[in-house]
């Protein structure tokens, strides 16, 4: 009956749209590349079973595919080997969250067009775009990491994140992927026993886990294991700066790019172990059954996570341990530990910077982020920061950026705002059209910038046709490229 019921909804549907957007109404069917879904054209072997997933347009395209399964507060482990072959082309379950503000905002839900699919706690998978599979074809790959700092977001929350055009024009194979995010992640139990150990970083070693999956099965996807460049937007830019100082990262990827998210500051041990102490108590749990903490419902559990980052914040402010800014407002609690082992030091160190100081960065910002009346004073001063360190440090070049372009969208309210970037890199302003308005200047303007991002993921050095030459910022010539219609770089 279920297969009946289902045949008749897809046959109204194909009827409906028949009826008001077919070939009998307007004379011409629609211009869309053929989808084909053949297993048998489409299947790749991973280490822990076979995939199939779609090709439209040229792209094979995967989606969902288990990377890893984990226990609450645990480290990750393999995911379980499955028998056949595995469909993976819709977009797994996205780790549990809050509500998104932007939901009740309806210019932000109108521009952003965000999809916030389906929560699970076993939300631990990536997507794949590349252009040949089993052919090795040795693609550089990147790897993108979703904003939404650390507490929320997906790899399919923006249609801008779809690597489709990048996987088809550029030569590169794109993964996107979702780990666990706020008290799932990083809710620091560590004060409570060993078990609980690594419990601030689980979001964090996911996606180490994730970056091992690409190291191991990647080859499959017509990608090079040994070229990974990977690049992240706010939150996820914030990641990429906690990568480079983690050990257990090194060696997965060789070049880096930071987009409105250069963290260098992540939490120290004295507050997460307090947040985690508080939530702990406002659960009512004694710390003799700590273990009753993976049974709680999810809802009880971030609200009492919640809760406790409230309540600790203002103990750390009049402590006078935290400076009251917006960026630590928003990210106080929940951004990964300084626990001296996954991360041993602060992500700004002089440490941290010789663990990556062989990686290519470039790192940049919007003009606006989130302020629409005045140049951003948010992120840009800690990219600066961040570049100027690198660059005293004597690492591996380092591009600086600023974004100036500003969307026409909404009589122009949006500017240069937080996200904007991301269709630009992406080369997908066409397709998220609500943020960029999709005009001709803007769609070039977006394959200049994919082909920087993507010429960096290939040489490490970014370059493309209608864009300057882009030198590296320097203690004695600290170089910023200015990216938009014209763009050009200042000193």
């Amino acid at each position: 009956m279920r297969h009946a019921n289902t045949l008749f909804l897809l046959t109204a549907a194909c009827l409906l749209a028949a009826c008001s957007c077919g070939p009998g109404r307007t004379g011409q069917a629609y211009d869309l590349p053929v989808l084909e879904t053949s297993a048998k054209a489409s299947t790749v072997q991973t280490g822990f079973g076979a995939v199939a997933g779609y090709i439209e347009d040229g792209v094979y395209i995967y989606k969902g595919i288990p990377y890893a399964k984990a226990e609450r507060f645990l480290p990750a482990t393999d995911p379980d080997s499955w028998e056949g072959v595995r469909p993976s082309r819709a977009y797994g379950p996205t780790c549990p969250q809050g509500a998104r503000t932007g939901w009740y905002d309806d210019d932000q839900a109108f521009a952003m067009h965000w999809d916030d699919g389906f929560p699970d706690e076993d939300c631990l998978r990536v997507n794949v775009w590349t252009a040949g599979i089993n052919d090795g074809g040795k693609r550089p790959v990147m790897v993108w990491l979703h904003g939404g700092g650390f507490s929320a977001g997906s790899g399919q929350e923006q249609i801008g994140y779809d690597g489709a055009n990048l996987a088809r024009g550029h030569g590169v194979v794109v993964v996107s992927l979702n780990h666990r995010l706020n008290a799932l992640g990083f809710l620091d139990l560590s004060g409570f026993g060993a078990k609980y150990a690594a419990s601030g970083n689980v979001g964090m070693t996911d996606i180490v886990k994730a970056l091992e999956w690409v190291r191991d099965n990647i080859a499959a996807f017509g990608g090079d294991p040994a070229n990974v460049t990977i690049f992240g937007q706010s939150g996820g830019g914030g990641k990429v700066c906690t990568l480079l100082a983690m050990p257990s990262a090194r060696g997965l990827f060789d070049k880096a790019v930071v987009q409105s998210g250069s963290i260098l500051e992540a939490m120290p041990q004295k507050w997460s172990r307090r947040i985690g102490a508080a939530t702990v108590r406002r659960l009512g749990i004694n710390p003799s059954r700590i273990d009753e903490i993976a049974k709680v419902p999810y809802a009880t559990l971030l609200e009492a996570y919640e809760g406790a980052i409230t309540e600790v914040r203002a103990e750390a402010e009049q402590d006078g341990d935290l400076p009251v800014n917006f960026l630590n407002q928003i990210i106080f609690g929940t951004r990964p530990v300084v626990d001296g082992e996954i991360l041993p030091e602060q992500p700004g160190s002089s440490a941290s910077m010789a663990l990556s100081k062989d990686i290519p960065v470039i790192i940049g910002t919007t003009y606006h982020e989130f302020t629409r009346d005045r140049e951003d004073p948010i992120f840009k001063p800690l990219a600066v920061q961040q570049a100027a360190d690198r660059a005293a440090a004597g690492c591996a070049p380092v591009y600086l950026y600023q974004f100036t372009w500003e969307s026409p969208v909404l009589d122009g309210a949006l500017g240069s705002t937080h996200c904007m970037e991301i269709p630009f890199v992406f080369d997908n302003v066409a397709l998220h059209r609500t943020l960029t308005g999709g005009g001709p200047d803007a769609v070039e303007l977006g394959h200049r910038i994919s082909h920087l991002w993507t010429s960096f993921a290939k040489t490490g050095v970014p370059s493309a046709e209608g864009i300057p030459a882009w030198d590296p910022y320097t203690v004695e010539k600290p170089a910023t490229m200015l990216l938009n219609i014209e763009s050009n770089l200042s000193f």
